[in-house]
């Protein structure tokens, strides 16, 4: 597959155009936390603390934009009914526009994030409106030179969504002026349920790949950040918690980006890898080259897990370690 993706880079780092919206096809749905001691064993049971009920997934990335200055936007399907009502809730507060009308026979669903003493997450996933993605609804959707589209692989898992996102994403024109959007891929931990021809699809057309130390074992990347599925005009961000980032520029060398140590106590762990996509963006939509961007996302990673729940992106105000506009060029 190497070779599928028209360069959107420039030799400095930063992309053809820095994107001026965030464009979401990033399924968002509603997470109920609960914080245990430890997880229970089959057949088990074990008490837990009520950490709360917020919209989550999608809504992270988007969210952490927005809260840097990126605008945002949400193309994803969202229900009637409560959870549905939670999700329009969050969009508002954050002023992240919703493209699509609420689907009008369903809820949204939800996830249950189990999260233990050290921060550690796990999950379970009931999907509702939001893994129903159409292609009609999709075609309608026409994002721009300017945009950065966020496509995630738990949407590409999903039987509806995953053909409708995949085929309107192959569809797109190539990334730069006149063009189409920069097309943006966090495969996610259900990456190895994705069907391999959607995942093949999808890539041929992704610009940035942004992903887990844990996704990239699964997908094979090595530690020079190639694989074979990996086109040859798409950039590699390897998010790598308190060790910070690994980015690859198509053609260039690895660079390591440091980690920044968190302002304060670990609470929650939870979408830490979504406030680092969304941050990574808004630096990217700044001029940053993708370094500098990734150094601010780090920097934006780190304060969230001091906070509880996974929408917990910071303003610019409440970052502690800023790349200057130049860093990493």
């Amino acid at each position: 597959m190497s070779g599928g993706a028209p360069v959107a880079w420039t030799a400095a780092g930063t992309p053809l155009l820095p994107p001026a919206r965030l464009v979401g096809l990033a399924s968002i749905l509603v997470d109920v936390a609960v914080r245990l001691p430890a997880l229970p064993a089959r057949g088990g049971d074990v008490v837990a603390d009520d950490a709360g009920r917020a919209a989550g997934g999608g809504l992270n990335a988007l969210a952490a934009a927005a809260r840097l200055r990126l605008p945002a936007a949400y193309a994803g399907p969202h229900g009637t009914g409560p959870n549905g009502d939670t999700v329009r809730a969050a969009l508002a507060a954050d002023r992240v526009e919703p493209l699509l009308a609420p689907e009008p026979v369903a809820d949204t669903g939800w996830c249950l994030a189990m999260v233990e003493p050290d921060g550690e997450r796990t999950f379970v996933t009931v999907p509702g409106a939001e893994a129903r993605q159409r292609g009609d609804r999709l075609a309608a959707l026409r994002p721009g030179d300017r945009d950065a589209l966020y496509v995630s692989g738990y949407d590409l898992a999903y039987p509806q969504a995953g053909p409708a996102v995949a085929a309107f994403v192959a569809g797109l024109p190539p990334a730069g002026p006149a063009g189409g959007p920069l097309v943006v891929l966090d495969p996610g931990p259900l990456v190895a349920d994705v069907p391999a021809a959607l995942l093949a699809a999808v890539l041929a057309r992704t610009d940035l790949v942004t992903l887990s130390r844990a996704e990239a074992e699964v997908l094979g990347l090595d530690d020079d950040l190639h694989a074979p599925w990996l086109p040859a005009g798409a950039a590699v961000v390897l998010r790598a918690g308190a060790q910070g980032a690994r980015v690859r520029l198509p053609g260039g060398p690895v660079v390591t980006v440091p980690g920044v140590p968190a302002p304060g106590p670990v609470v929650d762990t939870n979408g830490a890898g979504d406030v680092h996509t969304g941050a990574l963006l808004a630096g990217l939509s700044r001029g940053l080259a993708l370094p500098a961007a990734a150094a601010l996302a780090n920097a934006a990673a780190a304060v969230s897990i001091t906070r509880p729940g996974a929408n917990s992106g910071p303003t610019d105000a409440d970052l502690t370690v800023r790349p200057a506009p130049h860093a990493g060029a």
